[in-house]
């Protein structure tokens, strides 16, 4: 029995062990072990009472030795305070999906702070505390996380929070947040030569990746020098150098899926740094690892060109996909992701790119499922059942390109360009529109997806689906500049038939006002320029989005050449910030609703689920709407990251139960499994608070277009 001095004298140390924090960066080799971040992760930020957190110790280790592994973090031992530290508040659902898991048994301790009358102390996964431990038990350990909440604006870097990673040959620091780890600015491939295929990089030596690293040259921003990618964890396993072939395996079974982000805007702007892409709020709640890439965009990334002394094939920009990709598969298990279950997802020009990941066999083998959000239908090509451009097509109208360079009677034309000012091709590129994946017979071999069958198409099941509004945005902005007196509908038709984009397909041209009186596009009530409005954006939403995507999914299921597809569209969504016109927003009209209503009607507009997706929110400055908005965001992270660990968008009971993710549950309870699409009864999944399993829309409006189910076959 210890004597009540023995306890005050190691109560003392303990404490005075702890007036001070460890400086130098701890890395997961020196540690000896795997770390996990506990935080029961509901997507409410400053807002949350699921205040409860910790760094989970996972090797198990004597008292002293936990407390050193604490203080190598800059920490100190947990202990439950009652406050904001309450078991309660978040670790009992944490340290309960630890154990479903099968990570620990039912009954594991877990060492804790000592108190001033027991020096060792542990508590069980069920919050039960054990006072009376000897010293010397072998437990893992809960140590304090006190890194504070992260937002678009503020990150915490600082010494105390750095993490190091050895990944092959090179040593890489990251930081913690309050959510989860975090490696922003990691090159993956050598600085890219202009018009080159990128490559892997695999480079010995000491990175920090404490910042996101300069996005792809663009309009406003960008450099040449650009290919980076950002890493966002829950877990780091131990290093694997020390480890002999039987550990490794059973490390490998601890390591989470991947899910792979490739942002959209066109081909010509955007990055994986933006704020409502930051993949941390997804990593944490999701437990899976989030790797976000930049790839070059414009004529930098995509530029097709034949002249008499050049043929420049293009897909540059798609290269450095690959490369990235092919990083990620030989790096990734360092920071607790499985190379072996990688889930490529994207948005619009991101959701070509993944489209292109499944159509070419450079990629085969290198990921196991994609996520196709908001598809547009054959970028920038004259055949309307392309999806892809021929290089032909992508190398016409490119004179002002060599005019304005001073290219157009250069001896050696490949020469001229990459010597050319890149202000300038940044300048023409927004002149001549965007570029995108090319024919050139080697990253892509057909400039459509083989969805019929008739040649090669990666055999891993697909999540895909529309907003409901796609191109309200662009509508509104078309409809914005009008400046003169129009009266009916028709008159309107005729002038939205004028401007570009929104009155022609890809390919053939819509007369916009055949569709005035058509049946299949009734009016609804309101004024000729509203009614305009919504039969336009109508037609061209079904057109460049809905219809396609539809197409793919049920030749795909028909023909079963994919595994399974999952079809959803959005009717709940939160627009972005930075891409938002007033249609596109929840209506303002209730005061109980000062940051809008998302229960009365508005257009669900492109790009209006990212937000949602990433768990962003709040993260990003955003408020909530109404009581569902955060609620909905939480379900549609645990369908995406179902997908990725499952291959299924719906979610175990067992694992909701585990994480005490409720609302979820309750929802899948509600309304039934998401069912992938059956060629013979086509259904989708209606995406919204209260979500429900429903045909196919826009049947009627899509056959009215000349595009039916089975358009896309050849």
């Amino acid at each position: 029995m210890r004597s009540h001095s023995t306890v005050a004298v190691a109560w003392a140390a303990y404490s005075i062990y702890h007036t001070a924090f460890a400086v130098s960066v701890p890395s997961i080799s020196s540690l000896d072990t795997a770390l996990t971040i506990l935080k029961d992760n509901d997507l409410w930020a400053q807002y949350s009472n699921k205040t409860a957190a910790a760094i989970l110790v996972e090797s198990s280790k004597k008292f002293s030795d936990a407390q050193a592994t604490c203080f190598s973090l800059s920490e100190k031992l947990w202990a439950p305070d009652g406050q904001t530290q309450k078991f309660t508040a978040g670790l009992n659902n944490a340290l309960s999906y630890q154990v479903y898991l099968r990570k620990f048994p039912k009954d594991q301790l877990f060492w804790i702070a000592p108190d001033s009358q027991h020096p060792c102390r542990a508590i069980s996964a069920k919050g039960v505390e054990v006072e009376s431990c000897n010293c010397q038990w072998r437990l893992p350990a809960l140590c304090t996380h006190s890194a504070p909440i992260a937002n678009k604006s503020f990150v915490d870097t600082s010494a105390r929070y750095r993490i190091t990673v050895k990944s092959r040959k090179q040593y890489t620091t990251g930081f913690r947040d309050s959510v989860g780890f975090r490696f922003d600015g990691i090159r993956f491939a050598p600085t890219p030569q202009r018009f080159e295929y990128s490559t892997v990089l695999d480079k010995a030596g000491s990175v920090d990746a404490l910042s996101f690293g300069e996005g792809c040259l663009q309009t406003s921003y960008g450099s040449e020098d650009c290919l980076f990618l950002n890493i966002a964890t829950p877990y780091l396993p131990e290093s694997l150098d020390k480890c002999d072939d039987s550990r490794r395996r059973q490390i490998k079974k601890q390591l989470k899926p991947v899910m792979f982000y490739i942002y959209g805007g066109g081909f010509v702007e955007n990055s994986g740094n933006l704020g409502n892409y930051d993949g941390v709020n997804l990593a944490s709640r999701g437990d899976v690892v989030v790797v976000k890439i930049n790839y070059r965009l414009g004529f930098f990334g995509w530029l097709a060109l034949k002249t008499d002394n050049t043929t420049i094939n293009g897909n540059f920009g798609f290269s450095d996909m690959i490369s990235a990709i092919q990083w990620v598969r030989a790096n990734i298990a360092s920071f607790g992701g499985d190379p072996d279950r990688i889930t490529v997802f994207g948005d619009s020009a991101g959701a070509i790119s993944t489209e292109a990941f499944l159509a070419s066999e450079k990629a085969k083998g290198l990921f196991s499922a994609a996520i196709i959000q908001s598809l547009p239908l054959a970028s920038a090509s004259t055949d309307e059942k392309a999806q892809f451009q021929t290089l032909e097509q992508a190398t016409t109208s490119i004179g002002p390109l060599l005019e304005k360079t001073g290219c157009s009677t250069a001896t050696d034309t490949l020469a001229c360009l990459k010597n050319a000012d890149p202000a300038v091709l940044v300048s023409v590129q927004n002149e001549l529109g965007p570029r995108s994946v090319v024919v050139d017979g080697d990253y892509m071999t057909k400039n459509y997806l083989a969805i019929s069958g008739d040649g090669y198409i990666a055999n891993v099941p697909v999540l895909m689906g529309v907003n409901r509004d796609e191109n309200a945005v662009a509508v509104s902005l078309s409809f914005a500049s009008f400046t003169g007196n129009i009266s009916s509908i028709e008159d309107w038709l005729e002038w939205a038939q004028s401007e570009p984009y929104l009155g022609v397909s890809p390919g053939n041209p819509r007369n916009l006002t055949q569709f005035a009186n058509h049946p299949a596009f009734p009016h609804p009530s309101g004024t000729p320029q509203a009614t305009a409005f919504n039969i336009t954006q109508r037609v061209v939403s079904d057109t460049f989005f809905r219809c396609g995507s539809w197409s793919i999914a049920y030749l795909a299921a028909k023909y079963k050449t994919l595994p399974k597809v999952y079809v959803y569209e959005m009717n709940r969504t939160y627009q972005p910030g930075r891409w938002t016109v007033p249609e596109c927003e929840a209506p303002k009209t209730n005061p109980l609703r000062p940051y809008g209503d998302p229960s009365q009607e508005y257009y669900k507009c492109h790009s209006g689920e990212v937000d949602l997706i990433f768990g962003s929110l709040l993260w990003i400055g955003e408020e909530a709407r109404d009581e569902f908005d955060i609620p909905y965001s939480q379900m549609l992270v645990d369908q995406w990251a179902s997908f990725a660990w499952n291959h299924d968008p719906n979610p175990k009971v067992a694992y909701l139960k585990a994480r005490g993710y409720q609302s979820t549950l309750d929802q899948l309870i509600k309304w039934g499994p998401w069912r992938p699409l059956n060629a013979h009864k086509p259904t989708m999944r209606i995406l919204q608070w209260d979500g429900y399993q429903a045909p196919l829309s826009e049947r009627e409006q899509c056959e009215a277009l000349g595009m039916p189910l089975d358009f896309l076959k050849h």
